[in-house]
């Protein structure tokens, strides 16, 4: 079986006049208003572009088709097909008006009836609803629907009769389209074609590209007309597709596997591309096209089309389906692994997402297949082992930045993960963008407006209200001066600094903590207790603090906890003894010691 690939102006007569099935292995209509709203705003992002070339169009994702009597039975598709449908069905009035002789494909869908009325009939009679149906999911979602895209034209004063040619204006000339319309990539199940992956080739999309998941998915969903069960195998392949589609949405998961971005769809293609470039070697596919970003389809198009099981034996295009979706059905299964086991999460999060690491999930993956189980966790400890090149007590905000930061990420990873409770939270280092805080900070020389220096004050001065009768009044007193002169501010900020620390190393690992950027740029220049206080608020708040921030907050470390004003020699120590502890068989003496 091959497949053919075109390209399909929705105004198309032969595209109006179609009916459609959908087979009662697809889920139901389920576009959300941030769906319906992204692809309404494309289109008119499209329709009012400056510049546009003579038959320069707007793509929607493929749908999949294959003809049945007469009938298209749609693979894959449904919702951008029945979301056009919808759109296209509020514009009625416009439709009769402007474009009079137009039809409107027809949708049906198998064993979707409520109460007598079938999915079909619902839609047909759209334009009639004024409220939300709730009579079942299909209903309550496909007027949901029919209401965002009725409200969004009202809200943006839309023309419709302009934003109707956009959908249905069609000019050809020699068969080829030369209006500026949209169009349906219509990727259809055929009998004898040529192969379409020159089609692809030719393809430069907008704002809602091809993806390598969509086609792929279409690669693995088409099978031949003989093919034993055939509804069965798409079935269930369906319902495994979407059990890791679902599983790799959860930020969690998907930040312990990579640092990628969460793009909210097709994060199945992390595990395409791991195989793509697995078995690219068996392809005639040029390694120059590595950074095309339809690189993996072509591989897994090109494994299937010469129907190469990646044994190198020559056998059928279906055993060479069946043998890559068991690998990606046993990648899926190793994340899981990974994720559900918490040394291995931990470890393996931190050196995925470590800012001096540069290890993949797939590499992972081949470390734990070439080690066994023990030697697996050895291994990942060395690996992290290697990031480490200074000594602790010679960690400093000013002097290795990048290590200091990684030493602290790697024991709030390493305490979260010996409290065998809970789970590091990856996301949140990642998007929140964690740096290094000072504990107790003085930096009193990064201030060198006025501006800065009487907020520093009077946070200070507020601090010591009811506390410290002479630093208030010192404050208060600086305060009153039309210009807070530098050398005065500095010198109060040194006495300020003696009260509340006796002997911090400023900028060393013992007198550093993590926090998000936002946290951090909240708690300035100020000293601990003050801090300690906006920790409190912050933790409040519900903002996220590291557990080894807060426990240094909390003088989670220190002996004497009763005394919670200063961050004095004390508790670095003891702070600093906490590190080395947790970080012992990270550190470079540890390795040392071991050679």
């Amino acid at each position: 079986m091959n497949n053919n690939i075109t390209l399909k102006a929705i105004g198309e007569k032969d595209f109006l006049n179609n009916h459609f099935f959908i087979p009662y292995y697809q889920r139901g209509y389920r576009w959300t208003d941030k769906e319906i709203t992204d692809l309404l705003n494309d289109i008119y992002e499209f329709q009012n572009k400056r510049g546009k070339e003579e038959g320069e169009f707007y793509c929607l994702q493929p749908i999949v088709v294959i003809n049945k009597n007469g009938i298209w039975e749609v693979i894959d598709g449904q919702q951008r097909l029945t979301t056009i449908f919808i759109l296209l069905t509020y514009l009625k009035d416009a439709r009769e008006i402007n474009f009079s002789s137009s039809n409107l494909y027809t949708i049906e869908y198998e064993t979707r009836e409520k109460e007598g009325v079938s999915s079909k009939q619902f839609l047909n009679n759209l334009h009639n609803i004024t409220a939300i149906d709730k009579t079942n999911a299909d209903f309550y979602h496909m007027s949901w629907a029919y209401i965002t895209i009725k409200n969004w034209f009202i809200e943006n004063q839309i023309n419709k009769g302009k934003f109707l040619s956009t959908l249905l204006d069609t000019n050809k000339q020699n068969d080829v389209d030369l209006e500026n319309n949209i169009r349906f990539i219509w990727y259809e199940v055929t009998e004898e074609t040529d192969n379409p992956i020159e089609i692809f080739t030719r393809l430069n999309m907008g704002k809602i590209p091809l993806t390598n998941a969509e086609l792929v998915k279409a690669l693995f969903f088409i099978t031949d007309k003989n093919h034993d069960n055939k509804k069965r195998y798409q079935l269930q392949m369906g319902f495994e597709w979407d059990q890791m589609e679902n599983a790799l949405q959860n930020k969690n998961f998907w930040r312990f596997l990579t640092t990628k971005p969460f793009k909210g769809s097709n994060h199945i293609e992390l595990i395409f591309d791991i195989i793509a470039e697995k078995y690219a070697h068996l392809t005639s596919i040029d390694l120059k096209h590595k950074n095309d970003k339809l690189y993996t389809f072509y591989v897994f198009n090109d494994l299937i089309q010469s129907k190469l099981v990646p044994q190198n034996e020559v056998n059928s295009s279906e055993k060479t389906k069946a043998f890559l979706w068991d690998e990606i059905k046993s990648y899926y299964r190793q994340f899981i692994d990974f994720y559900n086991d918490n040394v291995y999460y931990h470890l393996i999060g931190y050196l995925i997402n470590s800012n001096q690491s540069n290890f993949t999930i797939a590499e992972i993956v081949n470390l734990a297949k070439n080690n066994t189980k023990d030697d697996f966790k050895t291994v990942l400890q060395n690996k992290i082992a290697s990031q480490f090149k200074t000594e602790l007590n010679e960690l400093s905000y000013l002097e290795s930045y990048e290590e200091t930061n990684n030493a602290l990420f790697l024991f709030n990873v390493l305490t979260t993960m010996e409290s065998n409770y809970i789970k590091f939270p990856f996301e949140k280092f990642t998007e929140e963008n964690w740096s290094l805080e000072h504990i107790h900070a003085q930096n009193s020389e990064d201030l060198k407006t006025d501006t800065q220096r009487r907020l520093v004050l009077e946070e200070q001065k507020k601090y010591f209200e009811n506390r410290n009768v002479e630093l208030y009044n010192k404050i208060d007193e600086l305060l009153e001066t039309k210009t807070i002169n530098e050398f005065h501010f500095s010198d109060l900020q040194n006495l300020i600094f003696n009260e509340y620390t006796n002997g911090s190393v400023e900028h060393s690992i013992q007198n550093m903590a993590l926090l998000s950027r936002t946290d951090n740029s909240s708690l300035n220049n100020s000293i601990f207790p003050i801090k300690k206080d906006k920790i409190k608020e912050l933790d409040e708040k519900g903002s996220f603090i590291p557990i080894g921030t807060k426990n240094v907050f909390l003088k989670y470390y220190s002996k004497n906890s009763e005394q919670n004003v200063q961050w004095n020699i004390e508790d670095q120590e003891a702070y600093f003894n906490a590190l080395q502890s947790t970080l012992k068989d990270y550190l470079p003496k540890a390795q040392n010691n071991e050679n």
